[in-house]
């Protein structure tokens, strides 16, 4: 082995030595050392004020994640941030990037905020995996850390990791696309796709499908289902908060119930981003109408502002097979 080997492994050796990463108990502190590529292998060390020096301890587990976990008598830690509402003492890892207390299930595959990666409405006792990042629980289907309740769920199969399909439905992460046709659908993109009879983004038909009309001038007494998709451009002029809009009427739905319209279903998701949907599924004798309530997010005003979200109403309706 040439001297300049030798040199280059002697220091190789030495950096990986100096530059610690993980927890360290020191004068009754909790502490955690990490170092920053980007400023030059930098080496730092900070205080974990919450931990609690007596009781902590450092958790390994047989999972390819990067993360450094952590706990104490009170709480768990994963890169020496606390982590809500997690019960430390139940805290393991099951498989896929899922892990479990004795009363949730948390997926820490992808996510944007470590304290929010809760899988809610699963029984962690009930998890089954598919294909990651696609698993079940009951009724429910798991991608990632969100689930949505799919009725023909053991039809499920995965296409890839962002969309799958049962025989009813397709799926895009956590989306149903309602009114897909199941046959002629194809992928486009990781959140793109398209049918014999629309395109879809984001779990919904893409806006360029809707015809704008005037909801004013909208000519509600001829069959619905003889329009194409119709989005109404002057129900809303105003941004709103969704919490406080969330529960109002929706016109398109209120008109459609006074022309002999039942309600059958009422869903609220997110939608691209930080945007939000309510969906309501409606029918008469004759037609299966989807009423959409878009609430688009508007990250041009602060974030500490109320009213961020634009309203769209929207609708399209399909006549029931014989």
């Amino acid at each position: 082995m040439k001297i300049r080997q030798v040199i280059i492994i002697v220091l190789t050796i030495s950096f990986l030595t100096c530059c610690r990463q993980g927890y360290k108990v020191e004068d009754g502190k909790v502490y955690y050392e990490y170092w920053n590529e980007g400023l030059g292998f930098e080496q730092g060390k900070r205080l974990i004020e919450a931990a609690d020096a007596k009781s902590f301890k450092s958790l390994s587990f047989d999972c390819d994640c990067s993360f450094d976990f952590g706990k104490d008598k009170n709480h768990l830690f994963i890169d020496g941030e606390p982590i809500k509402n997690i019960d430390p003492k139940t805290f393991k890892f099951i498989g896929n990037y899922i892990f479990r207390d004795k009363d949730s299930a948390y997926f820490f595959g992808f996510y944007n905020n470590l304290n929010d990666c809760v899988i809610k409405g699963v029984n962690p006792d009930k998890i089954k995996f598919i294909k990651y990042p696609w698993s079940k629980a009951d009724n429910f289907l798991i991608h990632g850390g969100d689930a949505v309740i799919i009725d023909d769920i053991n039809e499920f199969v995965p296409i890839d990791n962002d969309w799958g399909k049962t025989k009813k439905y397709v799926i895009n992460n956590n989306q149903i696309l309602y009114g897909a046709d199941i046959k002629t659908f194809k992928v486009v993109s990781t959140f793109q796709g398209k049918d014999k009879n629309f395109n879809y983004k984001f779990g919904i038909i893409n806006e360029n499908d809707f015809k704008k009309t005037s909801y004013k001038k909208f000519d509600f007494d001829k069959p619905i289902c003889e329009y194409e998709p119709i989005v109404f451009d002057d129900i809303n002029d105003s941004l709103v908060s969704y919490k406080e809009d969330q529960n109002k009427r929706i016109e398109i739905v209120e008109k459609l119930k006074s022309k002999g319209f039942l309600i059958k279903d009422t869903r609220y998701s997110n939608w691209s981003g930080e945007s939000k949907i309510i969906s309501v599924s409606l029918a008469n004798d004759k037609c299966n109408c989807i009423v959409e309530k878009l609430y688009r997010y508007d990250y041009s005003i602060p974030s500490g502002t109320e009213k961020i979200f634009k309203v769209t109403e929207r609708v399209h309706c399909k006549t029931k097979e014989n």
